[in-house]
Order: structure tokens, then sequence, then C-alpha cells
């Protein structure tokens, strides 16, 4: 049986410091900077589930789906949408 090796995707910093939820590894945390979507209705989504800039977030899981946790609160997204989360990481976590 083959062992299958996972390929880290090296994540860049924007200028403004700020990486895509999908570079934090399960357990580290950062704050919400931007929501970089297109659709309206997608950002009033997360923004419902409590998405917005200035929150703390953390990843509880990666695979199938990421698993964030918002306050008390957690949510289940897709990759797409995790993505487009722009966090500050938080040095601290």
């Amino acid at each position: 049986m083959r062992k299958r090796h996972r390929h880290r995707i090296h994540h860049e910093r924007a200028p403004d410091g700020t990486l895509p939820v999908t570079a934090l590894h399960v357990g580290e945390a950062g704050y919400v900077r931007d929501l970089r979507l297109h659709d309206h209705a997608l950002v009033q989504k997360l923004l419902t589930l409590g998405v917005t800039p200035g929150s703390r977030l953390k990843v509880i899981q990666r695979f199938p789906t990421y698993v964030l946790q918002i306050g008390y609160t957690q949510i289940a997204i897709d990759h797409h949408l995790a993505y487009a989360i722009r966090v500050q990481p938080d040095t601290e976590s």
C-alpha cells in the first residue's frame, strides 16, 4: 500500500499581512480582516454566521470541510469560502 503525501501549498502573505484561512493549521487562530468574495449572497451568509471583520476564529478541522470556531459557534464551510476569508494570524494561539 502506498502512502499518500500531502503537499503543502505555500501561502504568501498579502502586503497587508493577511492570509487566507486555508493557510492556518488545525488549532491556529486569526482575526478576520476581509472577505474576498464577489457574490453578495455568500458575503451575507458569512456575516450572518458571525464571520465579521475583527472577529477571532480558530480552525478546528480542515478536511473534508473546514470547521471554524467563532466565539461559541462552530461553522462548516467549503474550501472556496475558507480561501476567501482573509485573516491576520493570532500569534498568541
